[in-house]
């Protein structure tokens, strides 16, 4: 609980800050909803000439995109703009400020900043995944619904463990902006089911950025296609990323210098 009263305090300080800017808070909302819209016209612009993308209906990628701005829309309200403040703290020698706080420093990292804008992407991902189910026209199970529920937190928890894994290494590196860039070039091909992709770029996705699987997992889920095994298998995965990504932040704090130093 006092974890979740600090995450409400960060959230309503960073509104305030937004409503400051009420026009640039207005044109970032329209930007979200233009990005959304043009991502699903592309997508009824390609089910224009064809049915089926390797077995993918029009409804199903309805749906698949929805998840894609859900998980995307959340991790751009909390984890992406604390992690960039992050690396600057790192670069600055002021990361001080944080450790020496009575709080996890993990958390503190991870959750201080708080972009309520982004809260409108996830939103409009929730909307277009409704739509998506509408035109599958298929009703979700309450085993469907669960599965979904599941693997959309165990996809949050694998980009957020590889943000963190990534800004991590700005204890060694300092500046991995780039390492950053290129996730979120990595993301940007998440809107798309990880099995259309070539055998490379799929093991990529499913692996090394796993924004693949954190993606199209609940997309099967919820339109009926995911089996136990996979379901299993993600889990296990999460796991396993959420272990190491504490681990690394634990021995990045340990190389950490700080201005003092």
């Amino acid at each position: 609980m006092r974890y979740l009263r600090l995450l409400r305090v960060f959230a309503l300080t960073e509104l305030q800050f937004a409503l400051q800017y009420r026009t640039n808070l207005l044109l970032v909302l329209a930007e979200e909803v233009i990005t959304v819209a043009t991502s699903l016209l592309a997508v009824l612009v390609l089910f224009g000439r064809t049915s089926t993308i390797n077995g993918w209906t029009l409804g199903q990628m309805t749906v698949l995109l929805g998840v894609y701005y859900l998980i995307q829309g959340a991790q751009a309200v909390v984890f992406e703009p604390s992690f960039e403040r992050f690396m600057e703290h790192v670069r600055l020698g002021t990361l001080d400020f944080i450790l020496i706080k009575p709080v996890n420093s993990q958390f503190m990292v991870s959750t201080r900043y708080v972009q309520v804008p982004q809260v409108a992407q996830a939103l409009l991902g929730v909307a277009v995944l409704a739509a998506g189910l509408a035109q599958v026209g298929e009703r979700v199970r309450l085993v469907e619904a669960a599965a979904f529920a599941l693997t959309l937190v165990c996809g949050l928890v694998l980009v957020y463990s590889l943000l963190l894994v990534l800004s991590t290494l700005a204890f060694w590196f300092v500046r991995v902006d780039n390492l950053l860039a290129i996730f979120w070039s990595f993301l940007d091909a998440g809107r798309f089911p990880v099995d259309i992709y070539p055998g490379w770029l799929r093991l990529t996705l499913s692996s090394v950025v796993p924004i693949g699987i954190a993606v199209t997992l609940p997309a099967q889920a919820i339109a009926g296609r995911l089996d136990g095994v996979g379901l299993g298998l993600m889990l296990v995965a999460t796991g396993a990323a959420w272990s190491f990504a504490a681990w690394f932040w634990r021995r990045g704090l340990v190389n950490y210098t700080g201005a003092s130093a």
